[in-house]
């Protein structure tokens, strides 16, 4: 307890001393120590072999996330619902002209039984698909969860369709991947897909 006699002196002369925790640690085979932060000011206190030291260093701070990094996107109730559907196909398989769980998807089916088990009627195909709901960009910054992301992946044509989860991420049946998969869309696989991207379309 002489420790803490001897410190707390030290630690009075320090602005904002009253709003200091101070934590008192005496294990057996360890030295005594005092540890306090004093708003930007960790001041760490040790009784030795001479005495008390005491050493003050800047108090850590909790990393920020970097400026323009996208965090995720708020989700409304209609689209919150749609989204929960979907995840529940995760891994049903690929089949082309597919529509239901049982027989496997296609991109345009998944997208419409999807949507159309909480009432949102969408045509069949994808290239239809391009035209329900109202427009948007073709920046992702503009994206909600639950808007469609189109692509033209062999030519001008539309042929491919996506659900956009939030968080760069989407939920598609793809061909390639074997069935129902996320993609995100910063990894080489999801640039890919970006490169293609030529509509979005907000449905809810």
């Amino acid at each position: 307890m002489k420790l803490v006699a001897c410190a707390l002196p030290l630690l009075a002369g320090v602005p904002s001393v009253m709003a200091a925790q101070v934590n008192l640690t005496l294990p057996r085979l360890a030295r005594p120590v005092v540890r306090a932060t004093l708003g930007p000011v960790a001041v760490v206190a040790t009784l030795g072999g001479h005495g008390v030291s005491v050493r003050a260093t800047p108090a850590s701070v909790r990393e920020r996330a970097p400026a323009g990094l996208r965090t995720p996107a708020k989700v409304s109730a209609s689209a919150a619902r749609v989204l929960a559907t979907a995840r529940q196909y995760v891994g049903t398989r690929y089949r082309y002209g597919g529509e239901t769980p049982r027989a496997g998807f296609d991109c345009s089916g998944f997208v419409q039984y999807v949507y159309g088990r909480h009432d949102i009627k969408l045509p069949r195909t994808s290239r239809l698909q391009a035209s329900a709901g109202v427009p948007l960009s073709r920046n992702l910054k503009s994206l909600q969860p639950g808007d469609l992301l189109l692509f033209a992946s062999t030519g001008a044509s539309i042929n491919h369709v996506a659900i956009y989860m939030g968080d760069n991420r989407i939920l598609h049946s793809s061909a390639g991947a074997g069935g129902v998969v996320y993609d995100d869309l910063s990894t080489p696989r999801g640039k890919w897909y970006l490169k293609r991207h030529v509509a979005s379309r907000r449905v809810l």
